[in-house]
């Protein structure tokens, strides 16, 4: 009986236009139980009934009030007790009241709730006698003739209608003469005979049935998706059936499951925020990005997907920065793992059929891969500047150097050429020197375009052996006779990496020390090397003329030269620093004038990094 009373409120609310309507059991004291209410319209508020249902109680007729409202008695047909009644709220400029509708709706409501033994024939005289209408009265629109709902009366053993309303003809196309020559099974789809029949034989035997749906075959071939609500007439046994078209929701709700499944099989994280900033929907790519399950993050704020630093402003996001407007921002943000994503997250409001905001859309897209990509663009764009900076300062000095020389060793020539033997002899001396200079200044060159070509060769490495032949290699020069080397080597592993630049990063540094200690009383140079697993610790200090503050920062910039003692290309420590660059190493200095300079070199050792396979001694090498 309920699920009849809610399907006749549905009718009789969308035959008047209706947007409140309730339909409740009236006790002998006056008071209501068991409302049934409807909202057709949002933030509509239930109006007061009591007075209402005061006045209908004790006058027992159909009122209207000021505000709109209007109450409609149902009148128990055998003791003429108030037993139920429908309250409508009709807006001020909505329809008229259909007085003779809600008569019709009050004289079926009667026989199915006081279960009347009229016969049929009774039933539908008694209709029309409290609708007291004419048919040719074209003010009149009959509730059960006219409504947007489907209604029926079925014969239970021949399966027949009885009756039906016009809403049949509008929807299905056929007229109701044509329906009511066959049985209802005949219009049915066919895989909706059997479920209906089984349902119509639970409600003749009378059981409780819920609302069910089937699909009626139109004149034009389609089908239309009815759901209904049937009751049998325990007196008389006639089935009574209340439906409405529900074509429109199924095929939206196809379409919504259809969205629903783009929605979880598109890439991007897409997402629905309440206006609290609550997350009330999320698909698998959000899942998939964050980590979180869907359980975890419906309901909760999104600033638990909007959690950490962004890294790239230096500021913390907010749910609200991003839902102020529609948008679209770059951001970082952690997921599960505490790992930093970069997205982009675009978002837009969404609006009700009222066009008032019921939240927003949020889409997210990983945009890392590009990020990355972006960085490493810039990055390289930072390279070629720089090296473009550098090869014109490169040929330009290097033009230069190269020339001096020449130019020097010509002018000797010259004046070689009548000159005697004792000046010939000086002649050649300063030429040698003046080639010496060229031979070295090539040599730095090659050095130079050999690091930035080559690949990282990684070898075993003896490093005692390397420090030992690096060093005697100024044995036997004149000006660096005096010097005290000492050399301290701590080995706790085996040490591989590429030995053409560790021998020019070793060379450059400890040539330089022999150069500033020449002229030192007791010139001292110490050099240190500790192999650990991990690393190769390298410091090499002398006790020379030591480097100016002003000077530290520039010593590794290429062709500076830090002072005038030193008639070097001025690429030796550019060198250096490439080197330890492309060795994944560091190296820092630290100096104090007239007392020394120390340079510590940290070289990473790539003995666990290497296949054993692919590793080449040095003894094989040689070999």
């Amino acid at each position: 009986m309920k699920d009849f009373m809610e399907s006749l409120l549905d009718n009789i609310m969308d035959y008047q236009q209706a947007y409140y309507g309730s339909v409740c059991r009236l006790l002998t004291d006056g008071t209501v139980d068991n409302c049934i209410i409807r909202f057709n319209k949002r933030k509509t508020s239930s109006p007061n009934l009591d007075s209402l249902v005061r006045k209908v109680f004790h006058t027992k007729e159909i009122l209207q009030n000021e505000e709109g409202q209007v109450i409609c008695p149902i009148i128990n047909s055998k003791t003429d007790e108030v037993e139920a009644c429908f309250v409508l709220l009709i807006p001020k400029n909505g329809s008229i009241l259909d007085d003779n509708a809600l008569s019709q709706v009050r004289a079926i409501a009667e026989m199915a709730l006081s279960q009347s033994s009229l016969e049929m024939e009774e039933v539908s005289t008694t209709i029309h006698q409290k609708g007291d209408f004419e048919e040719d009265d074209i003010t009149y629109k009959p509730f059960f003739t006219d409504t947007v709902g489907l209604c029926a009366i079925v014969e239970p053993h021949t399966c027949d209608f009885l009756f039906l309303n016009k809403t049949w003809e509008r929807i299905l196309g056929y007229s109701i003469e044509e329906l009511k020559s066959y049985p209802f099974m005949n219009w049915l789809h066919v895989d909706d005979i059997n479920d209906s029949l089984a349902v119509f034989q639970e409600v003749y035997e009378g059981k409780a049935v819920k609302s069910f749906i089937n699909r009626y075959r139109t004149k034009w071939g389609e089908y239309k998706y009815f759901e209904w609500d049937i009751t049998r007439n325990i007196d008389n046994g006639l089935i009574y059936c209340i439906g409405k078209d529900i074509t429109k929701q199924h095929e939206n709700h196809e379409k919504l499951f259809f969205q629903s499944t783009i929605l979880r099989g598109v890439q991007d994280s897409v997402l629905v925020i309440d206006l609290e900033g609550k997350v009330s929907f999320v698909n698998d790519s959000v899942i998939q990005l964050t980590g979180y399950p869907r359980n975890y993050l419906l309901g909760r704020s999104l600033n638990v997907i909007l959690k950490g630093l962004d890294k790239s402003n230096s500021f913390s996001i907010s749910a609200e920065d991003v839902l102020k407007n529609d948008n679209t921002i770059e951001l970082q943000i952690q997921n599960k793992n505490d790992e930093f994503i970069w997205v982009e997250v675009r978002t837009s409001i969404l609006s009700d059929v009222y066009g008032d905001s019921i939240g927003f859309l949020g889409i997210i897209k990983d945009i890392t891969p590009r990020k990355e990509y972006e960085e490493t663009l810039m990055k390289r764009n930072e390279a070629l500047s720089k090296a473009n900076k550098e090869l014109d300062n490169f040929v330009y000095r290097v033009s230069h150097d190269l020339r001096a020389p020449i130019t020097s060793a010509l002018g000797l020539i010259e004046l070689s050429m009548d000159a005697s033997l004792e000046q010939v002899k000086e002649y050649l001396e300063l030429q040698q020197r003046s080639l010496m200079k060229l031979d070295s200044f090539i040599h730095d060159i090659l050095n130079y375009s050999r690091n930035n070509r080559m690949e990282l060769r990684p070898v075993k490495i003896n490093i005692k052996e390397l420090l030992h032949s690096t060093v005697d290699q100024y044995r036997f020069i004149n000006q660096y006779i005096e010097t005290t080397v000492n050399i301290n080597i701590e080995v706790q592993n085996e040490l591989y990496c590429d030995e053409s630049r560790l021998s020019v990063i070793l060379n450059n540094i400890i040539s330089n020390a022999f150069k500033f200690t020449s002229r030192i009383l007791k010139p001292t140079i110490n050099i240190k090397a500790l192999v650990e697993p991990s690393d190769l610790i390298l410091t090499i200090e002398d006790n020379g003329i030591g480097i100016k503050n002003e000077h530290i920062e520039k010593i590794f910039d290429m062709f500076y030269r830090a002072t005038d003692m030193n008639n070097g290309s001025g690429l030796g420590l550019y060198i250096v620093q490439e080197a330890v660059k492309k060795l994944g190493g560091d190296i820092t200095v630290d100096s104090v004038i007239n007392e020394g300079t120390t340079f510590q070199i940290v070289i990473p050792n790539l003995w666990s990094i290497f296949p054993t396979g692919i590793m080449v001694s040095k003894e094989k090498a040689t070999n």
